[in-house]
């Protein structure tokens, strides 16, 4: 399938744990990423546990404990968009920050999914904590060869700090795609995860409305108040609301929201609502409640329809991550 097998830990001074494929994975890395700032020798123990290069890119699943603050600075080549999927839940504590294009953002938490896009810097900070994650690296041209002109990310819809939190949609749903072929290899994985790889770099395209360069207005579109009372309701911690809700909440008619929130998102109300109860079902779970418990909080009619949804958007079952969170 193309893994790089053998151990290359090694010890140091700081006496951590190094296992798995890091010395592959490092020199992988040098080609795709500039480390400005490390604090490897702060990580009590570092493991990668798989690795696969393929046509346009490479993927690699790791995991770190850390005992003590840490703080890591890289940045991304010009030919390199990054992915970071998280198996896990994350710290509490962590951050992350990207600047690019003279710009500085304020730390801000991270949600099971973010992309750097090429040539900017993100930088990561927690107190303390066990992370897994499956590690994404497209070429910048799989996205790019379908544009008139390369993306500026700065501000407005392109803003960085936007793509700190991607999670609960198709671009989650690819990611997990690629880790199940993975962690279980099949006939043609490579061939499989070069080709999910060729639909996520066509999801970045659709999810960021990377086909019109620059900012622009909405004509039509959702005044920013409208859009904060859609987000507050449909992350709140109740059943899942319906389009005429939302719609009465807004003083519009379905139809006028629906037009709206596709002009303004690029994306339907209807996909935004279930890519919202994914990213909330998928924290429950990870927090160990019962699968049941979890499709009655969300306002699913029964487990089965809860676990069919769930599987569509994220390519595993609910059950499945609960099994992850125990092994964690």
């Amino acid at each position: 399938m193309g893994h790089y097998g053998g151990s290359n830990g090694f010890d140091t001074r700081a006496q951590r744990k190094v296992s798995g494929q890091y010395g592959i994975v490092r020199k992988q890395y040098a080609g795709w990423i500039q480390i400005e700032q490390s604090m490897f020798d702060r990580f009590d123990e570092y493991t990668a546990e798989d690795f696969l290069l393929f046509d346009g890119g490479w993927i690699t699943v790791q995991q770190v404990r850390y005992s003590q603050p840490v703080e890591i600075v890289w940045t991304t080549d010009k030919r390199c968009y990054a992915f970071d999927l998280a198996l896990n839940e994350r710290p509490k504590a962590t951050t992350a920050s990207i600047r690019g294009c003279g710009t500085r953002a304020e730390p801000a938490s991270i949600g099971r999914v973010l992309m750097v896009p090429p040539d900017q810097t993100i930088r990561y900070a927690g107190s303390g904590g066990h992370c897994r994650t499956m590690r994404c690296f497209l070429d910048a041209e799989l996205i790019e060869r379908y544009l008139p002109e390369k993306p500026v990310w700065s501000s407005g819809r392109l803003s960085l700090q936007n793509t700190l939190t991607i999670g609960g949609g198709e671009i989650e749903w690819l990611l997990r795609r690629m880790y199940r072929e993975l962690s279980n290899p099949d006939f043609a994985s490579t061939g499989m995860i070069e080709a999910l790889a060729k639909q996520l770099a066509v999801e970045v395209i659709r999810s960021f409305e990377l086909r019109e360069s620059g900012d622009r207005f909405h004509a039509g579109g959702l005044a920013p108040w409208r859009m904060r009372l859609i987000s507050e309701r449909v992350y709140a911690d109740e059943p899942a609301p319906s389009v005429g809700e939302l719609a009465g909440l807004c003083d519009m008619t379905v139809r006028h929201l629906s037009r709206a929130f596709r002009i303004e998102t690029g994306k339907t109300i209807g996909k935004f609502v279930e890519g919202a109860l994914i990213e909330r079902a998928n924290e429950k779970l990870l927090r160990g409640l019962p699968v049941g418990e979890v499709a009655t909080s969300l306002g699913y009619a029964t487990s089965g329809s809860f676990a069919t949804a769930f599987r569509r958007a994220t390519g595993i079952l609910p059950s499945e991550v609960k099994v992850m969170a125990r092994t964690q």
